[in-house]
């Protein structure tokens, strides 16, 4: 077995193993003449696969290649010598431990031989956490558990809140996290901090980072200083650093917090438990920062955005109805006009009956003449007479009639005359209102005439000239 403080020596012992069992196969196969390289290969392979079975061997990964395949391959080395491993498909899910560079490892497997390339290698079988890789199983074994228990289950993360009053820090108060959080804080939207000192690593660390919990969490709801929402924040360090932001009592209390939880321990390649158990991760302080408050300059440039659709939308609506008054306008029938046209076809009828009349009366002249040479004129006076009674007769019914045709016509237009009345504005004006006009445009709002503007007030008898002082 081959062991990290013994590696080397164990690496040499396995050396001179190999070369002390080649001479041994040598001396085996002395009587040969000559042999293939197949032969020799398959040689030495049954001479290493026989002399090791499962063996252990501690060292870090690298040069990992994950193949289209399914098979890992990767190197295994330690201060001075390598060996190259390979795990099968089949192999890869009953895995531990997840194969990624710099990571130190305990090795299970077989050696062998990989005959095209004259080489011995590792068949893995099942790989652990060596040193702080052991740190590392305790850590993942204890995130599958709180996971399990559902401390980090998507559901029941809180929502941050977009614009926070007041926001609580946990960290240390002499490190440069809080100075930075204050600093970017203020540059993007300033706000509340209220700094709850805490060791961030080492003795009691674990105990201070939960009571900052418990005491912001504690304060009563009407207090105007209770916090919106929790940083938790620290610098970066080594896992043991960091360890503390790994327990469970962390863990808890931060998915147990009624305040919602920012977590922002270490760099941005720095996981911890209770990045995990937080409501939101940040990779940095500085990040979560950014993350918990907005940036004032662009909430300036959306709201003016705002105020420009809502007034491109005013002004295409006040244009749409005008435009529909307008149309509504025209469909209202000209009264005037109407009457203008119901006289004209008044002259057109009394014109054609006259003319109808004197067409008459000359065509029986006419026929009176002729018929005139051919009577006794005392016949035709007497016809006359009475054809003078009838046309007299004629014209005072005719008067009767166009007398009573003319007052109804009169009627209508008095009746088309008050509608007018009704419908004008000089109607409005008698009733003690005014017009204010600005040239021939009437103001029907304030902000259609400017400051020191000259105007017209129309009354009902009169008018009058202003001038706008505000």
């Amino acid at each position: 077995m081959f062991s990290g403080s013994t590696s080397n020596n164990q690496n040499v012992q396995f050396f001179f193993l190999l070369c002390y069992t080649l001479i041994l196969l040598m001396n085996t196969i002395s009587n040969i003449s000559e042999y293939t390289v197949s032969q020799l290969n398959k040689s030495i392979k049954n001479i290493i696969e026989n002399s090791f079975f499962v063996i252990k061997v501690v060292g870090e990964i690298s040069q990992v290649k994950k193949h289209s395949s399914g098979h890992i391959y990767f190197t295994l080395k330690d201060s001075e010598s390598t060996i190259s491993a390979v795990c099968w498909r089949s192999n890869t899910s009953k895995l531990k431990v997840d194969v990624e560079e710099g990571k130190a490892v305990l090795v299970k497997g077989k050696v062998t031989t990989y005959s095209p390339q004259s080489k011995y290698q590792l068949i893995v079988e099942q790989i652990e956490y060596q040193g702080e890789g052991e740190l590392l199983k305790l850590l993942e074994d204890r995130k599958k558990k709180l996971a399990e228990q559902g401390f980090f289950d998507t559901e029941s993360k809180k929502k941050i809140p977009e614009l926070p009053k007041n926001i609580g820090v946990i960290t240390s108060e002499t490190g440069a996290v809080f100075r930075d959080i204050i600093h970017r804080i203020s540059d993007r939207f300033p706000s509340n901090l209220l700094l709850f000192p805490a060791r961030v690593q080492g003795e009691n660390s674990v105990q201070e980072i939960c009571d900052g919990i418990d005491f912001f969490n504690s304060l009563p709801n009407t207090n105007e200083n209770k916090p919106d929402v929790i940083i938790i924040a620290r610098g970066g360090g080594s896992l043991e650093d960091l360890m503390p932001f790994n327990d469970e009592k962390i863990v808890i209390k931060v998915f147990n917090s009624e305040i919602p939880i920012i977590s922002a321990v270490g760099h941005e390649t720095d996981t911890t438990l209770c990045d995990f158990a937080a409501d939101l991760r940040s990779p940095t302080p500085t990040a979560a920062a950014e993350m918990v408050v907005p940036d004032r300059n662009q909430i300036w440039l959306r709201i003016s955005d705002k105020f420009i659709a809502l007034e491109k939308y005013v002004e295409n609506f006040l244009k749409e109805k005008k435009n529909e008054l307008q149309l509504t306008e025209s469909k209202i029938p000209d009264i005037e006009q109407n009457i203008n046209n119901s006289f004209q076809n008044i002259d057109f009828q009394n014109q054609k009956l006259k003319t109808s009349l004197e067409y008459k009366i000359s065509d029986k002249k006419i026929s009176f003449f002729e018929i005139s040479k051919r009577l006794n004129f005392d016949k035709v006076f007497d016809n006359l007479k009475l054809i003078s009674e009838r046309l007299i007769a004629s014209f005072e019914k005719f008067e009767i009639k166009f007398g009573t045709f003319m007052k109804d016509k009169q009627k209508d237009l008095e009746l088309q005359k008050r509608k007018l009345d009704i419908l004008s504005y000089k109607e409005t004006l008698r009733r003690g209102y005014a017009v204010v006009k600005k040239g021939k445009k009437v103001i029907s709002d304030n902000a259609d005439a400017k400051v020191n503007d000259n105007l017209e007030v129309e009354f009902s008898k009169s008018t009058m000239l202003v001038k706008k002082i505000q």
